[in-house]
């Protein structure tokens, strides 16, 4: 596991999921391991292999949380989004204290715009498990921000952006809800540190359309 671990961090991949593979043989049991193996193929661009790799291992074990939310992770980055929710529903069904699994389907109902109340309960359901985890704050606030209550996502997006000032994709949405709210020299600032953010890279064409645009509104 340590070498593994060691290997994807160096980003050499393809060894990765060679000893990921191995070691899967050896320790069936292990659910570690494939989901290792999945991300160093979905590190390799290979999201078809990735995607082979955990859905028999999904399909076995319905009940592992971390199994089945990097499936439906992988699910989302290959446009399969119906499928995401459906493995998603299926695990708050087995595990309906599962705050991971309630904050991924609301995040991606209110991603998606559509069920937005049900995006709502789902993630109110996982702050009430863990009442400041601030990725479950973002979602909340992101849920609001697609229903268009834009005072009431602010009472989340503010917090979230404040625990984790380097996430990209909070800042981003703090930006966004800025821009809406007419506060431009606000929505630069936070889009800007979305742009220097770390986590998943964002779209960095689209977020300097957006920094562009709202300085022409400053001008």
């Amino acid at each position: 596991m340590r070498r593994i671990t060691a290997l994807v961090q160096a980003k050499a991949f393809e060894k990765a999921a060679d000893f990921a593979g191995q070691a899967q043989g050896q320790h069936p049991d292990d659910l570690r391991f494939p989901q290792l193996r999945a991300h160093a193929f979905f590190e390799l661009g290979d999201l078809s292999r990735a995607i082979a790799t955990l859905e028999p291992v999904a399909k076995a074990n319905p009940n592992d949380g971390p199994t089945q939310l990097s499936l439906a992770d992988l699910y989302v980055r290959n446009n399969r989004r119906l499928e995401a929710e459906q493995v998603t529903r299926q695990l708050v069904t087995i595990e309906p204290k599962n705050a991971d699994a309630l904050n991924y389907l609301g995040y991606l109902l209110a991603e998606r715009g559509q069920q937005l109340d049900e995006a709502i309960r789902l993630v109110r359901r996982a702050l009430e498990i863990e009442p400041n985890n601030p990725n479950f704050l973002d979602s909340l606030g992101w849920a609001y921000y697609r229903r268009g209550d834009y005072v009431e996502a602010e009472k989340y997006l503010g917090p979230a952006a404040q625990q984790m000032p380097k996430n990209a994709t909070i800042q981003e949405h703090l930006g966004d809800l800025h821009a809406k709210r007419g506060r431009w020299q606000d929505a630069v600032a936070a889009w800007s540190r979305a742009l220097e953010g770390d986590g998943e890279q964002p779209n960095r064409a689209a977020i300097e359309k957006k920094i562009n645009d709202a300085r022409g509104k400053l001008r």
